[in-house]
């Protein structure tokens, strides 16, 4: 203890993520937070500043509110049968208080992660009801298949720090958590740990079912808008993979490959989803003037129940021409 406090003060030292920028992140978060009444105000305050000092205990935690914390967002709590969404068109992050503290933390990462997301995403890029069927889910499965690699890598840093989030996530035994935890013990590289999770998340059985069901109904949904607005341009643009791949980021840059989400379970369907979706298409075609049937979902890979591949993908523009000849004389 020789130094004087004049040299103390005078030496430059390491600037550590968890000190301003994670204040001000702090500061920005929590004023942006909006109580669901005034009578729940005060307690729901501090909670959601609990939230938020919880996650930034970790390294990806930190990161993840610092970046989300700069993009405009409003925060609530929300009661329902989910645990969290993020609405970017509306700038809004939801959190469901129902679901206990350490799943919150989880999903705090989670939905700040998709918000990010957008904020990488092209300019160009068709919205939500004018993208073809096969491009929206391959984009769709991407970046929750993203999200929840960023949620296990913060997971995976509360194994010390936070230790109840880990062995509820462990409890879970989802196979993103597994995929994750087994590659980082094995290689110690985030990037392959990334990798192994991503990929994983179309292995999971719930995950798979649970969006194939909230997507279809979401294609039912815009057939039936476009039919009362008369909108003739619905399912119409691709979603191209590589703006895909800069929505999933890992350091700055993509970390997944084109490859990858063109075949195989990443874009597959079950054979009756395909006909399901593709009826629905024809449908809004042609009770709507100058619409053209979207058959993307044609090209794309067929699964079973188990998620085998039944039935491997094709081009897009084979598909159209199948289909085609098969209808002829049909009309549209």
């Amino acid at each position: 203890m020789s130094e004087t406090v004049s040299e103390f003060t005078q030496k430059q030292y390491k600037k550590y993520s968890c000190g301003r920028a994670a204040q001000k992140a702090k500061k920005t978060l929590t004023k942006a937070f909006t109580a669901s009444s005034e009578k729940d105000a005060p307690k729901e305050q501090i909670l959601f500043e609990e939230i938020v000092d919880s996650v930034m205990k970790t390294k990806k935690g930190r990161e993840t509110l610092t970046a989300l914390s700069k993009l405009g967002y409003t925060f609530a709590f929300e009661k329902g049968n989910f645990g969290g969404f993020c609405d970017p068109g509306h700038k809004k992050i939801v959190i469901n208080p129902s679901f206990g503290f350490e799943y919150m933390l989880q999903t705090a990462v989670h939905e700040g992660r998709h918000a990010i997301q957008h904020s990488f995403e092209n300019s160009n890029s068709p919205n939500f009801e004018h993208t073809q069927v096969a491009s929206m889910l391959r984009q769709r499965r991407a970046i929750e298949a993203d999200a929840v690699a960023h949620e296990m890598a913060f997971v995976y840093e509360c194994r010390q720090v936070l230790p109840k989030v880990y062995k509820d996530a462990e409890e879970n035994d989802l196979p993103m958590f597994h995929a994750y935890v087994n590659e980082m013990d094995k290689s110690h590289d985030e990037r392959k740990a990334m990798q192994a999770c991503f990929k994983s998340w179309y292995e999971c059985d719930y995950y798979r079912e649970y969006y194939d069901v909230w997507h279809k109904n979401g294609v039912q949904s815009i057939c039936e808008h476009a039919k009362n607005v008369r909108d003739p341009d619905c399912f119409s643009k691709e979603y191209p993979v590589e703006n895909v791949l800069q929505m999933c980021l890992y350091k700055g840059k993509p970390y997944m490959s084109a490859d990858f989400l063109n075949k195989g379970k990443p874009f597959s369907i079950t054979p009756e989803d395909k006909k399901e979706i593709v009826d629905m298409i024809q449908d809004y075609a042609k009770l709507v003037p100058q619409a053209k049937a979207d058959k993307s979902v044609l090209s794309m890979a067929e699964r079973d129940y188990t998620g085998k591949i039944i039935k491997e993908a094709t081009s897009q523009k084979k598909s159209v021409a199948v289909i085609s000849a098969s209808s002829k004389g049909k009309g549209r």
